[in-house]
């Protein structure tokens, strides 16, 4: 918990994040340090990181390999712009990368070309919870 406080995160913020996520007490500095790095490789800047972990407590009691497998995921389907996607929708990173390998097939089966399965990922992701 105290690399939130040194990320910049006020106690009233920790302390709201706490109400929705008491796992986070819990979680090993390290694990939130590599979720935080993951992040910021895929482009995230440091104001989307506050944004995403401050709307979407839940995401620091995953494992940060989890979080790299649905971004391989995400980057198989050549979505790009990632900071952007789990800035406007955090909760994109609760979900695992069979869901991505799930939503895609069905997608597909729908019909969805390629262009439009990235832009659901951007536009109707919402949809997936």
């Amino acid at each position: 918990m105290d690399v939130l406080i040194r990320y910049g995160f006020s106690m009233e913020e920790i302390k709201n994040m706490m109400e929705n996520n008491d796992e986070i007490e819990r979680i090993p500095d390290k694990n939130i340090y590599d979720i935080i790095d993951i992040l910021g490789s895929v482009g995230c800047l440091s104001n989307h990181i506050k944004n995403i972990l401050y709307s979407n407590p839940f995401c620091l009691s995953r494992n940060p390999k989890d979080i790299k497998d649905l971004i391989k995921q995400l980057e198989d389907l050549r979505l790009t712009h990632l900071e952007i996607l789990f800035d406007s929708n955090p909760y994109l990173l609760n979900i695992g990368e069979n869901e991505i390998q799930r939503i895609k097939k069905q997608k597909e089966k729908e019909g969805y070309s390629e262009e439009q399965l990235k832009e659901y990922f951007y536009y109707s992701s919402d949809e997936i919870f």
